[in-house]
């Protein structure tokens, strides 16, 4: 594991960024909102409140995940070696963890494969920036 010293901060807050923002499409219309928001409750025609406060708060821990990902792959990662350790993390951390809280509070599978979908492409393009940054 790398020393935060050690770590290309301009590659990590690309990689936060990169990796948050996907989650507008996917949470949206055209992507799983409707199947999310059925699991959860939400009414979809009630107007959202404080929802730039949420985007602005959500980066803290969007940068927190790219500094421990990029303290794991390193500085300057093979694009395997991002990729493989994306998707161990993802897959074997962040989804079993979601599959234990999901099947106390009787979360659907559906909500499960979203939430945790989501984390692997977040986790996969974090190592994307990591691997391909210059």
């Amino acid at each position: 594991m790398q020393n935060l010293v050690d770590l290309n901060w301009a590659a990590v807050i690309v990689a936060a960024l990169v990796g948050y923002f996907p989650g507008a499409l996917w949470y949206s219309p055209i992507g799983f909102l409707k199947p999310w928001a059925r699991e959860l409750g939400v009414d979809l025609n009630a107007k959202p409140k404080g929802v730039g406060v949420k985007v602005a708060i959500g980066l803290i821990p969007a940068l927190i995940a790219a500094i421990v990902f990029a303290m794991f792959v390193g500085p300057h990662p093979s694009l395997h070696h991002a990729l493989v350790t994306a998707a161990e993390l993802a897959i074997g951390l962040i989804a079993t963890s979601f599959a234990i809280q999901y099947l106390y509070e009787q979360r659907s599978l559906t909500f499960w494969l979203i939430n945790s979908g989501y984390h692997l492409l977040q986790f996969l393009l974090m190592g994307l920036v990591l691997a391909l940054w210059p």
